[in-house]
């Protein structure tokens, strides 16, 4: 299921053997610059995920209409009926659907590819111990945008069709069928979300064609589904449900909080876990062909 090429290029036992924390610790600092990027490279990409959710998240939830949410700002007693003022109600749903745009950005469904590459290849170097920020930087976008972008296209052509058919399926009353429908749907998201995981340090880091890339990266989840699965619930708590109850629980603490998270912590963070789980796993594909 992998292909050959997996061993072509850098992916050598020149590796500095580390633990995770340990190389995380020890690069803390150009992980939390390379957040920052992602960050900023995510802007048009959390627009166009903001999109998708006021598309697809009404059908989804009753929450991401104004009387929904209405409801449940009474129901959990945010504001007294009597205070709720129709701004209050407009201010916390696009703060809702914000979150929910940047959910979708942190499972890595819709982002930069480009930048993800090479932010990626610049933290492969971090691994081996021969990076170099500008030089490493410049060639993985320069060598590696257009997989890149072609990954992201599908990713959010993808993603927008199985939350329009959790959606759809959501509204219809077809009892079993309809279930079984949003269970598929919910699977394959989840299932490509852990493939991102491995996507973009692929492209970046090993000489594979566009439909290997993708293969080998399904093969990868298939072969650590802990990891791969246990990542996308990491992603899942660190940008859906921590901001969620940080801004739900501590008001505009909670803001300070989250907008903290993703200007110094989230995107890097996740993004280095991906390659290092990257690389461990193609280090015992090695290991094991030789």
């Amino acid at each position: 299921m992998r292909d050959r090429s997996l061993k072509s290029q850098n992916w050598q036992k020149s590796f500095v053997q580390k633990g995770f924390w340990r190389s995380f610790a020890h690069n803390w600092s150009r992980i939390i610059g390379c957040n920052s990027i992602l960050l900023g490279a995510n802007l048009i990409s959390t627009l166009i995920a903001l999109l998708i959710v006021f598309f697809a998240a009404p059908m989804i939830s009753s929450l991401f209409t104004f009387d929904g949410m209405k409801s449940f700002m009474i129901d959990n007693e945010l504001v007294a009926a009597e205070a709720l003022t129709d701004q209050a109600v407009e201010t916390f749903f696009f703060m809702l659907s914000f979150l929910m745009a940047f959910l979708l950005s942190g499972l890595m469904l819709v982002v930069n590819g480009p930048f993800y590459s090479a932010v990626s290849y610049y933290f492969k170097n971090l691994l081996i111990g021969e990076a170099s920020f500008k030089s490493d930087f410049k060639s993985g976008l320069k060598d590696n945008w257009k997989k890149s972008l072609g990954v992201s296209v599908i990713s959010i052509l993808l993603t927008t069709l199985a939350l329009f058919n959790i959606g759809y399926y959501q509204q219809l009353d077809l009892g079993l069928v309809g279930t079984i429908a949003k269970c598929f749907f919910l699977t394959v998201l989840v299932f490509w979300s852990a493939m991102q995981t491995y996507v973009y340090p692929l492209i970046a880091c090993v000489e594979l064609r566009f439909v290997d890339v993708l293969r080998n990266a399904a093969w990868m989840v298939l072969k650590k589904p802990l990891s791969s699965f246990g990542l996308v619930l990491l992603e899942a708590v660190l940008f859906g449900v921590m901001p969620f109850v940080l801004v739900l629980v501590f008001n505009s603490k909670g803001y300070a909080v989250t907008t903290l998270l993703y200007l110094v912590f989230s995107y890097g963070f996740i993004c280095f876990i991906s390659v290092y789980l990257t690389w461990k796993a193609v280090q015992q594909i090695i290991e094991n062909d030789i």
